[in-house]
């Protein structure tokens, strides 16, 4: 117990410590906090405050006190104390002014995190997603790497503004390799198709708070790190690498979205649902880097604005969902679509607030995921006018996948929402199901909830600091449309008018209810609708892009923090899953056949130097 409060007391405090730093560095601008010196100067640790990060600490100061009074009552101590070294280290990186400093905190966050995925390691499925989260980690670390070096190469230091100031006459060719380096490096960690496939496979293993944070602070690190390269420190960005991240951004945003669609797994579904909204993010990343590079800066600032607020708001709802569907694991034993119903009766608190997220991740006022989508919309349809033809059908074919992404998470949450809190239990229930107590868990979710939808009734709370921000980077503040402040509200009044109506409708007509008909059969919990007739049809119309599905036996549920029960499960197959877990036995079957070379002989070993010396001198002298 006293572990567990001093590893929620780290946290809380930690995240108090960052909404200091981010409020410094939204009203002050960059602040130098200081360096460690080393006696080789590509050692040398330096940390300062920059605009660009501020919004990015807020958020990881919003979500980090939610988890942490979560974790009072629902977190193992050891899962407590990892929560508050996560935060740390994200803390650290988003102050990291220099190679070494920004590298050596974003190794200790992915130790760390692989430490959170790996926390119920007694379970196989648990070791191997660690394993696949390690692989991608380490690999896009060498990425982020090479990335740096090639800067500071060409800068001739190793401090951020000294590689800021050279970026302006990087060759096009290192210029370039930066740009792909970086995007392999930082979108395997935010999830960006099709380096995603780690996490479908460590969000159902890890415990609810360590997703909450993996979701909602880590992805959004890692677009920061995007962000603060091609805007920065490898600037000025050609309109390729725009055009690029919005083709990325809007496959990202479909393909995510048809997975969890069809997925019923709910946390699986809701990592799902991470690579969709960094797609959205991505795109307007995008979007502020291609109208930067035709010398449109408004335009630019609001692309870049409405991203970095879809980043906050996808934050602070996906750690709603996340924290919600730990509350429902403990509850039930089980995250799984098929065995749920009813919950709407006995979680009187998780229900109302997961429906909040529920209807904020689908972008539906008045709740601030409509705010920042409908900001990112706004940008796109602006730059029809401002980019030549080429450019514009870009930005075509981006609204055309958001649509169709918007629509497509309002039948997934739909389906989340209905076949899980609706209805009846779709299990016997052997004893009487205790009502939900408010506890620390609740008020975490009622915190999330009310900022929520505090972000989406008043977006300008987070609007007009984001414009601050954003004018630092871009050099002009975005063009703010006067409807925005009042837009949520507006448009929210039109489905209760409309409900209202319909309700008036009923009692002029006198409409007659009548007990639903089964064919003369009684009426069980087992003809409710399930999952998988609810998505059948739509899997159906995407069978061209979702491959079969596969029967396989698991343990049911998302952790080991409930009872184990072997069932069959019904998973859906993402093709890139798919090419990553052959492309990972490959590797295995070659690694189990190099430990030949691994005789144990000294002499052999000794061989072995002996030969990469003679090819290094042979190399060299060519």
């Amino acid at each position: 117990m006293r572990l567990r409060l001093l590893g929620a007391g780290s946290t809380l405090t930690l995240a108090l410590l960052a909404a200091i730093c981010a409020f410094v560095a939204a009203t002050r601008g960059s602040v130098e906090l200081g360096s460690v010196p080393a006696s080789v100067p590509a050692l040398q640790l330096d940390f300062a405050l920059t605009p660009l990060a501020a919004p990015f600490l807020a958020l990881l100061a919003m979500l980090g006190s939610a988890v942490g009074v979560w974790g009072l009552r629902r977190d193992r101590p050891i899962d407590a104390m990892l929560i508050a070294a996560f935060v740390a280290a994200m803390l650290v990186l988003l102050i990291a002014s220099s190679v070494a400093s920004f590298f050596l905190s974003w190794e200790t966050m992915s130790l760390v995190s692989a430490f959170l995925v790996a926390a119920y390691h007694k379970r196989r499925a648990v070791r191997r997603a660690t394993w696949v989260y390690l692989v991608a980690a380490q690999a896009g670390a060498l990425c982020i790497l090479a990335t740096m070096l090639v800067l500071a190469t060409h800068a001739g230091g190793w401090s951020f503004p000294a590689i800021a100031t050279a970026a302006a006459t990087l060759p096009p060719s290192a210029r370039d390799a930066a740009f792909i380096l970086a995007m392999l490096g930082f979108g395997s960690k935010a999830g960006l198709l099709p380096l995603h496939f780690w996490l479908p496979r460590a969000h159902p293993v890890a415990p609810p708070s360590a997703s909450a944070m993996l979701s909602g602070a880590m992805l959004k690190v890692a677009l920061y790190a995007l962000t603060l390269v091609t805007f920065n420190l490898a600037a000025p960005a050609p309109t390729s690498w725009g055009v690029a991240l919005m083709v990325v951004g809007t496959l990202s945003a479909i393909g995510g979205v048809l997975y969890a669609l069809v997925d019923h797994d709910l946390k699986r579904l809701l990592a799902y649902h991470s690579v969709e909204n960094v797609g959205i993010i991505a795109i307007g990343i995008g979007l502020a880097l291609v109208a930067r590079s035709t010398g449109d800066l408004a335009l630019a600032a609001l692309a870049l604005t409405a991203a970095i607020f879809h980043a906050i708001n996808h934050g602070l709802f996906k750690g709603l969902l996340f924290l919600g569907s730990g509350v429902v694991a403990d509850t039930e034993g089980t995250v799984d679509l098929e065995r749920l119903g009813g919950l709407w009766s006995h979680l009187v608190w998780t229900g109302p607030l997961f429906l909040i997220g529920c209807v904020a991740i689908v972008g539906l006022p008045p709740f601030n995921g409509f705010a920042s989508e409908w900001m990112t919309f706004q940008s796109l349809i602006a730059s029809w006018h401002a980019f030549v033809p080429a450019f514009a059908l870009v930005s075509l074919a981006a609204v055309l996948g958001l649509s169709l992404t918007g629509g497509l998470a309002a039948a997934c949450f739909v389906k989340v929402f209905g076949v899980a809190f609706l209805g009846h239990p779709r299990r016997a229930v052997t004893r009487p199901i205790a009502t939900e107590r408010f506890d620390a868990a609740t008020l975490a979710l009622m915190a999330l909830a009310v900022l929520c939808t505090l972000f989406g009734i008043v977006p300008m709370l987070v609007v007009v600091p984001l414009a601050r921000v954003v004018a630092s980077t871009i050099g002009v503040a975005p063009p703010i449309a006067a409807a925005l402040p009042v837009l949520p509200i507006a448009l929210a009044t039109l489905p209760i008018a409309a409900a209202i109506g319909v309700l008036a409708i009923e009692r002029y007509r006198r409409v007659r209810t009548v007990p639903t008909w089964t064919c003369g059969s009684p009426v069980t919990p087992s003809a409710q609708y399930t999952a998988t007739a609810f998505s059948k049809s739509l899997r159906t119309i995407f069978a061209f892009v979702l491959l079969p599905e596969r029967r396989r036996i698991v343990e049911a549920g998302a952790s080991s923090w409930f009872p184990k029960r072997i069932v069959y499960r019904t998973e859906s197959r993402d093709i890139i899953d798919e090419t990553a877990r052959r492309f990972a036995a490959l590797m295995l079957q070659f690694a189990r056949r190099s430990r030949a070379l691994q005789s144990g002989s000294l002499r052999l070993y000794v061989a072995y130097s002996l030969g990469a010396v003679i090819v290094a001198i042979a190399l060299a002298n060519r």
